[in-house]
């Protein structure tokens, strides 16, 4: 079987992206998995991997095609966006546009089946904001470049996976923004991914939104009730294997 590829867009360069990615790459069991391919500035990779002292050798390409896919050699989609002396640690919008310009690079790869999945190392959403790309985080970015509306971030492990229903704002408007349409989209989604993913029957818990989910209406207003139930319910009649609201320190 061919091994993915796996486009690693390199993130703010002012940061430590660079420097997490020459470490990665250096592990022999990196590509006995997949074929790890940066997008971003080789310029960049190369200052990092003597800050590092990996000891690698950075390819600078222009396509998928011309990587070797070999453990010792970083292939690199070289964008060639950034000034060799850019400064560490200082937000930078230069170094901001260019974080968002890698991950638009890998979505087009991964959007013309050259690449198979994309990793994505740290941006900045100061330095984001300042180079002009007004998003929360990744999770907006690869929305938008991927034209999906219906959309949540899930963080995954072997047993546990969390589907947010909100993310990237403040907690009072985050609270103002869940709704029972808005609760059943998302567990729909969580179901059909982990679906995708091979859970023939997948479990999905709904946490409350106040401690000890309301405890029956001694905490809070009733945002249980009137904001997560009927959307679990609705997903219920559906089918979906969906319970809750549950205390989130139960869950």
């Amino acid at each position: 079987m061919t091994k993915p590829v796996i486009a690693i867009t390199m993130g703010d360069a002012a940061g430590i992206g660079p420097e997490i990615i020459m470490k990665a790459l250096q592990h022999k069991d990196v590509y006995e998995q997949c074929r790890p391919l940066v997008v971003g500035d080789a310029k960049m990779l190369e200052r990092a991997n003597g800050i590092t002292g990996t000891n690698l050798t950075v390819h600078a390409i222009g396509n998928v095609s011309e990587a070797v896919f070999t453990q010792g050699t970083v292939d690199c989609i070289d964008l060639n966006l950034l000034p060799a002396d850019l400064p560490f640690g200082k937000v930078s919008g230069e170094a901001g546009s260019a974080a968002y310009h890698y991950i638009e690079k890998a979505v087009d790869l991964a959007k013309q089946n050259e690449v198979h999945a994309i990793c994505t190392a740290p941006l900045n959403k100061e330095a984001l904001h300042k180079g002009g790309h007004l998003y929360p985080g990744h999770t907006e970015i690869l929305a938008e470049l991927t034209d999906t509306d219906d959309y949540s971030m899930m963080l995954s492990s072997p047993k546990l996976k969390v589907i947010h229903l909100t993310t990237h704002v403040g907690l009072i408007k985050a609270i103002e923004m869940i709704n029972p349409e808005r609760t059943y989209k998302v567990i729909k989604l969580a179901h059909e991914t982990l679906k995708r993913a091979g859970f023939e029957n997948p479990s999905i818990a709904v946490c409350g939104i106040n401690p000890h989910a309301g405890e029956n209406g001694l905490f809070g207003n009733g945002e249980e009730e009137e904001k997560l139930a009927p959307g679990i319910e609705r997903a219920i009649t559906d089918g979906i294997n969906a319970s809750g609201p549950h205390p989130a320190d139960t869950l």
